[in-house]
């Protein structure tokens, strides 16, 4: 339980950590979204409910931090519209969480290669899911080139840090001596060699 705790304050903090990352002019203002990271990561790591936990805290501190209007006319400044519904990033990492849930046999053997990977790309297909809800309410599906851009290399980036976030996890199951693994994955064998 103190590891889902240090998990927890983990991703609670990337939030502050999240301020100070800049987005990259060179790159089509792609960045680094710690906080996507660090849940995704965290998604490997922990059960089903708890992942579901750390979905709603960390969706929900999401949007009440980025949730704006955007005001693309007179009729949106009068109805008050808002392009992502608010409770959008709780959905999108359920969804995305629940994915990787499926990868976390993996993690608990000790295989990084594939979670690591799916990080990355939950990250890209969480981006093109609000992107999509984005389009449908302006009603204006155009794809150019630097939205591919910023897309591409901000899911990149993620996977580029998630072996990171996936040590310091590691390390933090270690010294609390928290076994990540699954269950139901592992056989049981007796003394005879026979499954149990």
């Amino acid at each position: 339980m103190i590891f889902y705790a240090s998990a927890l304050f983990v991703l609670i903090c990337s939030f502050i950590f999240q301020e100070f990352i800049p987005a990259l002019p060179w790159a089509h203002y792609s960045t680094l979204l710690l906080v996507h990271t660090i849940f995704y990561t965290s998604a490997v790591c922990v059960p089903f409910p708890i992942m579901l936990g750390f979905a709603f805290v960390a969706g929900y501190i999401w949007d009440c931090r980025y949730y704006l209007p955007v005001q693309t006319g007179e009729a949106a400044a009068m109805t008050g519209q808002f392009e992502i519904p608010f409770g959008m990033t709780i959905l999108i990492f359920g969804i995305m969480g629940a994915v990787l849930q499926g990868v976390r046999p993996f993690f608990g053997r000790g295989r990084w290669e594939l979670p690591i990977f799916m990080v990355g790309v939950c990250t890209l297909v969480g981006l093109l899911i609000q992107f999509l809800v984005i389009s449908f309410q302006r009603g204006d599906f155009g794809m150019g080139s630097e939205f591919w851009v910023y897309v591409f290399l901000t899911s990149f980036f993620s996977l580029l840090v998630a072996p990171l976030i996936l040590f310091l996890f590691s390390r933090i199951a270690g010294a609390l001596n928290h076994k990540i693994y699954v269950d139901g994955i592992a056989r049981r064998y007796n003394s005879h060699g026979d499954t149990i």
